[in-house]
């Protein structure tokens, strides 16, 4: 619990421009006054399952008071959505979900706002406070198969706060993909096998999630002859459904699936599957109303193998998918349209180009990350693909020529800033590299975000919260041991 002396402090007294008195209607129209608020303004530390309050100096007309008079948005402007309550002077207003964490709010009352008797605030009022940071609790078990070894987890969040985790384990005999949910109230349920199939192994599990909880996982697994690709699906009210194969092409094995979903609950699945020649990109698409379409072909070129595709998709169903063939190659679909023609968003011919990243905002626009060798040594290219203009022209987004560069990640905020991290080797050992873009300017320059010289960093990841701030994680070695270290933009 938190302690009783944070310093949130829930009382904002009287903006006193005091017409008649406090404590009851005024008896006549005139002015309304704001008495105190809850938070109060400038309070920071505030507990993000606050109910935002403010207290009047006369009985309100409960009519007036709406989610129009009475909003609160977060910092950037976004509406929180929520309802609104009146009890004689003070009227409140209920997030839907808790606030977020480390976060700014604006909450303010119009003018349209009125007592009982018709008074009315001289101007609208505002008030500002901040969250309280969250705090990591015990780790728990979240699987109790003791057959065989576990491994190889991923989660996926919505913004509720559930939580659905894949991995894949052992039995003795094969790999199998279980899963487990956690909602806030009640914690981790009990792990469930999310597959049935006992010709060969299955591995790799991915999941998306979406914004009322729903769940898409994917995976490949062995048939005895192959590798194909199966899903399943969990929803809230039903839990998980029986899994099924998404692709039938049997000409070669298929792998690497990756998912990606939007607030309907439309996913987009992609892959790699070889025709037993080359491998080639596919990909299939879910929908609520019809479940999974038919797995088509993305690219067409076939003068060598596509491997390890990305996919993102955003809130309009718009889907983005980047892989490597030596070279960057991408494709959109639309609802509308379906997938466009794949097309080579890199023109470096100097060496291959690899390990493609890609992410998406609300409004369509994404970004591609890509490592690529210039004959000596791998750098860290970038391009962004915008609705309006398409892909621009790709660039180089760091310039130390010490070593070579991999590995990157990269993440995308709502207003279309990203940041990219990524390992490059200085001569001596391997550190964690950043670069940030922005629609205004463009990419900064690339600086290194850890200065631990004890040994080797690797593995980054990063995310990004609505208001820019993002955090970059990975694996660093201290000569001993390999440690988790973090740092923080904002």
């Amino acid at each position: 619990m938190r302690s009783a002396s944070m310093l949130w402090g829930f009382l904002s007294v009287g903006l006193a421009l005091t017409l008649g008195c406090g404590g009851g209607d005024t008896g006549g129209a005139g002015t309304l006054q704001l008495v105190q608020t809850v938070p109060a303004d400038m309070a920071t530390d505030v507990p993000t399952d606050v109910v935002v309050t403010a207290e009047l100096d006369s009985a309100l007309n409960e009519a007036t008071v709406t989610t129009s008079s009475f909003t609160l948005t977060r910092d950037g402007g976004a509406d929180v959505e929520g309802s609104v309550a009146v009890d004689g002077e003070t009227a409140s207003y209920t997030p839907s979900r808790p606030l977020g964490l480390l976060s700014s709010y604006t909450a303010t009352l119009t003018t349209a706002i009125e007592s009982i008797s018709g008074a009315t605030l001289e101007t609208s009022e505002t008030w500002t406070f901040s969250t309280e940071d969250g705090q990591w609790g015990e780790p728990v078990l979240i699987e109790i198969s003791n057959a065989g070894g576990a491994r190889f987890p991923q989660v996926a969040l919505d913004p509720t706060g559930n939580a659905v985790a894949v991995w894949e384990q052992s039995d003795g005999s094969r790999d199998n993909i279980w899963a487990n949910r956690f909602t806030p109230s009640a914690g981790w349920g009990v792990a469930d096998r999310i597959e049935t199939a006992s010709a060969g192994g299955a591995s790799r599990p991915q999941v998306a999630v979406d914004p009322t909880g729903n769940a898409v996982a994917v995976w490949e697994q062995w048939d005895g002859a192959r590798r194909n690709i199966w899903a399943n699906r969990f929803t809230p009210s039903a839990g998980w459904g029986v899994a099924g194969l998404i692709e039938t092409d049997n000409a070669g094995t298929a792998a690497r699936a990756q998912v990606a979903v939007d607030p309907l609950g439309n996913a987009v699945a992609v892959w790699e599957q070889s025709d037993g020649t080359r491998f080639n990109i596919w990909a299939n698409r879910f929908t609520p109303s019809a479940g999974w379409g038919v797995a088509e072909p993305i690219e067409t070129d076939d003068v060598g193998s596509a491997v390890r595709p990305q996919v993102a998709l955003d809130p309009n169903g718009n889907a983005v998918a980047v892989w490597s063939r030596d070279n960057v190659w991408a494709n959109r679909f639309t609802p509308t349209a379906g997938w466009g023609v794949a097309e080579r968003i890199e023109t470096d011919n100097a060496g291959g180009a690899s390990a493609s990243q890609v992410a998406l905002d609300p409004n369509g626009n994404a970004v591609a990350v890509w490592e690529q060798y210039d004959g000596t040594r791998t750098n860290i290219w970038a391009n962004r693909f915008t609705p309006a203009a398409g892909w621009g022209v790709a660039e180089r987004i760091e310039t130390d020529n010490a070593k070579g560069a991999f590995s990157p990640q990269v993440a995308l905020d709502p207003n279309g800033n990203a940041v990219a991290v990524w390992s490059q080797d200085d001569g001596t050992r391997v550190n964690i590299w950043a670069n940030r873009f922005s629609p205004t300017a463009g990419w900064g320059v690339a600086e290194r975000i850890e200065t631990d010289n004890a040994g080797g960093a690797s593995a980054s990841q990063v995310a990004l919260d609505p208001n820019g701030n993002a955090v970059a994680v990975w694996e660093q070695s201290d000569g001993t041991r390999v440690n988790i270290w973090a740092n923080r933009f904002e």
